[in-house]
């Protein structure tokens, strides 16, 4: 049986007893801060999926980085170890739970307008960064997927640490100097980056 990931959703088949995981590192690698997280997620899913019935399950994982904490910790099924890492990180950096995100998300037909858009609004964003020094200003930048149904898209991140808030409606602000053939949406806390 050759599946995707469809066979972390859950369902139960019997007689599965190898689950095999090809290139590994690609869950791995991702430009999103979740990443460990949603990989370790996946790779315990599908390995859950072995050895369900009566005969013992085997799972092998194919990876570069055998050493990466998310495979050390797959391997040893070490979940509260794993989140204990993944949470100390995570406030060493201000991500979320411990600060937010806020993600400014641009796109249009035109690629040159886009990124018009973006530069002129992160000068924008520099400017407000000044009154807030808690407020750090990532990008802008061309999303991981650049282009998407025909649309280009850029993408600004608003990194705040605790106890740092920002009006959203100064954010809405941006919509009155966004020109028309660009859309704006403004993602705080994204679950999702691209």
């Amino acid at each position: 049986m050759v599946g995707t990931q469809m066979l972390t959703k859950g369902l139960d088949l019997a007689g599965v007893s190898l689950v095999g995981v090809i290139s590994a590192d690609g869950l791995l690698h991702l430009s999103d801060y979740r990443a460990s997280e949603r990989a370790f997620q996946t790779l315990l899913q599908v390995a859950g999926r072995a050895g369900r019935g009566n005969d013992p399950g085997r799972v092998i994982i194919q990876t570069y980085t055998p050493e990466h904490p998310v495979i050390q910790a797959v391997q040893g099924y070490e979940y509260e170890s794993f989140v204990e890492r993944e949470l100390e990180q995570r406030q060493e950096l201000s991500y979320p739970p411990y600060g937010q995100l806020i993600a400014l998300k641009l796109s249009s037909l035109n690629s040159t307008e886009v990124e018009e858009t973006a530069q002129h609004f992160a000068e924008i964003l520099f400017t407000v960064a000044d009154e807030i020094p808690d407020m750090e200003v990532l990008g802008p930048a061309p999303a991981p997927v650049l282009r998407v149904a025909n649309r280009y898209r850029w993408q600004i991140l608003l990194k705040l640490l605790p106890g740092t808030s920002i009006n959203t409606a100064s954010l809405e602000q941006l919509q009155e100097v966004c020109p028309t053939s660009v859309r704006l949406m403004i993602d705080v806390d994204p679950l999702h980056f691209g």
